[in-house]
């Protein structure tokens, strides 16, 4: 009986404290790659002053190419590279002002990677394993090779993602075995803004067997920076397991910052972009610019990069 009950307790240990691994293995679960030619949002890109969207990129089985925006430099070589990550409601707005203000404030080279139109979706409506942080580990790769071809620094080329992109910068981040050896040559180092990592559904299930466990267990391969808001209710970063932040090289939390502070989004009404104090409220959580937030976030951001490349 004694047996029993101690055969049983290991079983309830393993399950919840699972741990999953990227692997080669992992992509077999990926939604294939289906569109050849990316056409979208071909006018915003060109007010946002930033490349078009296109199928570009190989994906990392050479299957399909994914779509993205590229934007290098006058100083393509010698210049800060930040390959900007979606979060679930893919590509919009407050990405292209992202990858402006980068390019702007560091005269950075700026790459925004596309994981969902490539696949045939606009969002990720059920976090499916064909799209999760996991998946979109091997289209970071993707993304770096490419980089590399252009002529991008690796020692100067840093992932940046909110969200479920900002959990994808944490996945590729963690050491495990193919992370450090296929991700660490192309990445000097990641930024993850309100990411998404926490143990629980809002219902209190566990994710796949606890998949978002498995976030830096074991550290990151190289210096990470997370950035998060004391009122995102969409994102908490109470929920997250501890090491999250622990193995971080620093963590800053804005005190009025809610999920996707620095968001910025066209107010039909009022035809102007957003200001600060503006609101979009959404079914399950507001998000609110907060201009203060976003400008030390990209000082932070800026300081960050450079001690980096100091090393």
């Amino acid at each position: 009986m004694l047996a029993s009950f101690l055969k049983a307790l290991t079983l309830i240990i393993t399950l919840t404290s699972c741990q999953v691994s990227v692997t080669k293995m992992s992509y077999e679960g990926a939604a294939p790659i289906v569109n050849n030619q990316v056409t979208a949002h071909g006018r915003i890109t060109k007010r946002f002053g930033l490349g078009p969207i296109k199928s570009q990129i190989n994906s990392y089985d050479g299957k399909g190419q994914l779509a993205a925006s590229w934007t290098p430099s006058s100083k393509l070589t010698e210049s800060i590279t930040f390959v900007i990550l979606h979060g679930g409601h893919g590509i919009g707005a407050t990405v292209w002002w992202k990858a402006r203000e980068l390019r702007e404030r560091f005269n950075a080279n700026v790459l925004v990677l596309d994981s969902f139109w490539s696949r045939g979706s606009k969002r990720n409506r059920e976090r499916s394993a064909n799209k999760d942080a996991i998946v979109r580990t091997f289209d970071v790769i993707a993304a770096g090779r490419w980089l590399v071809e252009k002529g991008s620094d690796p020692k100067r080329t840093y992932l940046l993602g909110g969200s479920q992109g900002g959990w994808t910068t944490l996945k590729a981040m963690t050491a495990e075995p193919l992370q450090i050896k296929e991700v660490k040559p192309l990445y000097a180092g990641g930024i993850a803004l309100y990411p998404v990592c926490d143990n629980y559904q809002r219902d209190g299930q566990l994710r796949w067997g606890s998949r978002y466990v498995d976030i830096a267990e074991g550290g990151y391969w190289g210096p990470v920076m997370i950035m998060t808001g004391d009122k995102d209710f969409a994102t908490r970063i109470e929920e997250c397991p501890l090491k999250v932040i622990e193995n971080a090289t620093n963590h800053t939390r804005y005190v009025r910052g809610t999920h996707g502070w620095n968001a910025r989004w066209f107010d039909k009404k009022t035809k102007k972009w957003n200001i600060t104090g503006s609101c979009l409220e959404g079914d399950k959580f507001t998000m609110c610019y907060d201009e203060a937030h976003t400008n030390d976030m990209y000082k932070k951001i800026g300081k960050f990069s450079k001690i980096i490349m100091s090393k």
